[in-house]
């Protein structure tokens, strides 16, 4: 065997070695530097989902507020409309007593003339 073929041989073999180790370094670093920004948008993406949330938990918060108040509103409502009934009850029978007392006070001027 010819020693300066075999060596010859493993230098070469040795330099592709050397030349493919090289790119393989080169592809990590390019994945780590993806990998950092994955990471960098991934915690960009919680923050703004957190944010989300607190906004919902916001308009979920006010809604139930507007619901109480909705049904405060339709409960007064209603019982204005009652109280709308009764003094319009009230007013009849005072506009049927004034009629009354009218009606009354002309005989009475009529009966003494």
């Amino acid at each position: 065997m010819d020693f300066e073929k075999t060596m010859q041989f493993l230098l070469e073999q040795q330099a592709r070695f050397d030349a493919r180790q090289a790119e393989f370094d080169a592809r990590q670093a390019e994945l780590l530097a993806r990998q950092a920004q994955f990471v960098d948008r991934q915690a960009q993406f919680e923050e703004r989902m957190t944010r989300i949330e607190n906004v919902l938990l916001d308009v979920a918060t006010a809604q139930e507020r507007t619901n109480e108040i909705l049904a405060t509103l339709t409960e007064r409502h209603v019982d204005l409309a009652q109280s709308h009934k009764e003094l319009s009850d009230a007013q009849l029978v005072t506009e049927q007593n004034l009629n009354a007392l009218i009606a009354t006070l002309e005989r009475h001027i009529a009966n003494h003339n």
